[in-house]
């Protein structure tokens, strides 16, 4: 897998029309190994409101001395490069940062998006909630270099709940999401290609707890002899005439009308043919059958 870049945005509201960033944290990442960090507090060139205050821990003072968003803009590009982006709801992110025109044309991956497919009957979705339902012990605290921390760590385990998935639901996910923008689809995509490049494996399957109903070491395989052992005929009859283990089975084949045929019959074919034998064990009521077994061609009557 190539690297991603997780990032997270704290801002003074909800609006990408009215509010600005106050902070900015990417963590550049391969699997799990994280490969660099890039953070900064932003001069939102506003009032902070309280209520962002009390949630971020990010006051006026603090970002007084802190660069605008310009300023620092390209630092984050160049950081990011042409890695896919992701994210908790990274539209919002991405929404503030490609107003100022970066970021616009990198893959983009939605852990939201991910856990809604992977996770159906998770609780909730937020972050905090998302993160302690996958076992994270790193806490969501609308930080943006924890948030984006956390971030990284539910991706690597959602993509891991993915390669679980059987190889044709992949399929079938990457087919219907090809056409529409989804972002969830890359992940998907990259999974297929991991789950292609491992090859078929063999299913695993539990082993029998319970008594063995064959024992290999009484029936070994079987294999080609090297002298065959021809059919004998006459026991081949004995299983399947009435009386014997096949009628046992097959109480109804053998009718009133059945067994009265048995009495009736008389064979004129050859005794080397096994037809005749055939014949003689199932009496249906029919008057006559052209032997085809060792070409005598016997006509066998009742």
């Amino acid at each position: 897998m190539q690297s991603i870049v997780s990032i997270d945005i704290e801002t003074t509201g909800l609006s990408e029309e009215r509010d600005s960033i106050i902070e900015i944290g990417a963590v550049k990442f391969k699997g799990h190994r994280v490969e660099a960090e890039w953070s900064s507090l932003i001069n939102p060139g506003k009032h902070i409101p309280e209520f962002i205050s009390g949630l971020t821990g990010i006051t006026d003072a603090e970002v007084r001395n802190a660069p605008k968003f310009r300023d620092i803009a390209q630092d984050l590009e160049a950081f990011v490069g042409d890695a896919p982006v992701i994210g908790h709801n990274v539209r919002f992110d991405l929404g503030f940062l490609q107003k100022a025109g970066i970021l616009r044309y990198n893959e983009v991956i939605d852990t939201y998006e991910l856990a809604a497919v992977l996770m159906p009957t998770a609780s909730r979705y937020n972050l905090g909630a998302l993160g302690k339902q996958l076992g994270i012990l790193l806490p969501a605290t609308h930080r943006a270099m924890d948030d984006a921390k956390v971030t990284m760590a539910a991706f690597n385990k959602l993509f891991e709940m993915a390669r679980e998935m059987p190889l044709e639901v992949i399929a079938e996910i990457v087919r219907l999401s090809e056409p529409i923008e989804w972002d969830a689809f890359w992940t998907f995509q990259e999974v297929l290609k991991a789950k292609a490049k491992d090859g078929i494996q063999a299913k695993k399957t539990k082993k029998q707890s319970g008594p063995s109903f064959y024992d290999d070491s009484k029936y070994p395989p079987l294999d080609n002899p090297d002298k065959p052992i021809p059919l004998n005929v006459d026991e081949v009859a004995s299983v399947l005439e009435y009386g014997g283990p096949f009628s046992q089975y097959f109480e109804t084949l053998w009718s009133k009308q059945a067994r009265a045929s048995v009495s009736r019959l008389h064979i004129s074919c050859p005794p080397r043919c096994l037809q005749n034998k055939i014949i003689r064990a199932w009496s249906f009521p029919q008057t006559r059958s052209i032997c085809k077994i060792n070409s005598c061609n016997a006509i066998c009557r009742i």
